[in-house]
C-alpha cells in the first residue's frame, strides 16, 4: 500500500512543472473537525488526475472511539471547457479509494437490530474499499488564484471489521460463530463538500 500511495505522489510530482496544479482544502467538513486536502494535476485538456485523503482522531464520542481515514484516487472528466482562464467547470469522474475506521455502531441501527452491539460504548473497527463517481462545479473567483470547488461522491463501500465492547474485548454478533472478520457491503454517499483550490 505505502508503495502504491508513493507511486502516485511521483506521478503528481512529475507533472507539476509542465500541468496546471491546484492544491485544495475541504471548508465544509473543516466545520465538523475532519481534514480534507487534495490536489490535482492536469493530464490534458479535459482530464485531471486528483489525489485527496480525510482524517478524524476522536478518542471520546458518546463513551466510544470515533477515528476515520480515507484516500482517493480520481479520473477527472471535464465535458465542456469555458472560455478565459478558469476553463474548466463541471465535472464528472470515476475514483477508487480505501479507508480505515473506528466508530461506534449509529443508534438507528442498534434501536432496530437485536443484538449484544446495543451494548453501551461498543465499536467496530475495520477497513474499507470504495468504487464510485464523484460529480462537482468548479466556481471561479475572479481576479485570484483561489477558486472554490463544490463537490459530491458515491459509490459502492465494501467493508471487513470487528466488533468490540467499550473495554477493547471482541464481542461477536452470533456468539455462536466467531468469525476472524465480519463483512459488510452498501451503496451510500461518503464524500463531499466545498473545497477552496489554489491554482499553482
Amino acid at each position: 500500500m505505502i508503495k502504491y500511495i508513493l507511486s502516485c505522489f511521483l506521478l503528481l510530482f512529475l507533472n507539476l512543472s509542465n500541468s496546471q496544479t491546484e492544491l485544495k482544502f475541504n471548508l465544509a467538513s473543516a466545520l465538523i473537525l475532519t481534514p480534507n486536502i487534495g490536489i490535482e494535476v492536469q493530464l490534458s485538456e479535459k482530464i485531471g488526475y486528483q489525489l485527496d485523503t480525510s482524517a478524524t482522531f476522536f478518542d471520546n464520542i458518546e463513551g466510544s472511539p470515533f477515528q476515520t481515514t480515507q484516500i482517493f484516487n480520481e479520473i477527472r472528466y471535464y465535458p465542456k471547457l469555458k472560455e478565459g482562464k478558469n476553463k474548466r467547470s463541471f465535472f464528472i469522474g470515476p475514483h477508487v479509494g480505501y479507508g480505515m475506521f473506528t466508530l461506534r455502531i449509529p443508534k438507528f441501527i442498534t434501536s432496530i437490530v437485536d443484538t449484544e452491539l446495543k451494548e453501551e460504548g461498543s465499536y467496530q473497527s475495520g477497513r474499507n474499499a470504495y468504487y464510485g463517481i464523484t460529480i462537482g462545479k468548479k466556481i471561479p473567483l475572479k481576479n485570484t488564484k483561489f477558486n472554490l470547488e463544490l463537490f459530491i461522491g458515491g459509490g459502492s463501500s465494501q467493508s471487513n471489521y470487528k466488533y468490540y465492547n467499550k473495554e477493547g474485548n471482541r464481542i461477536f454478533e452470533n456468539p455462536d460463530i466467531e468469525k476472524n472478520f465480519n463483512q459488510s457491503g452498501e451503496e451510500l454517499v461518503y464524500k463531499g463538500g466545498l473545497m477552496l483550490t489554489y491554482r499553482l
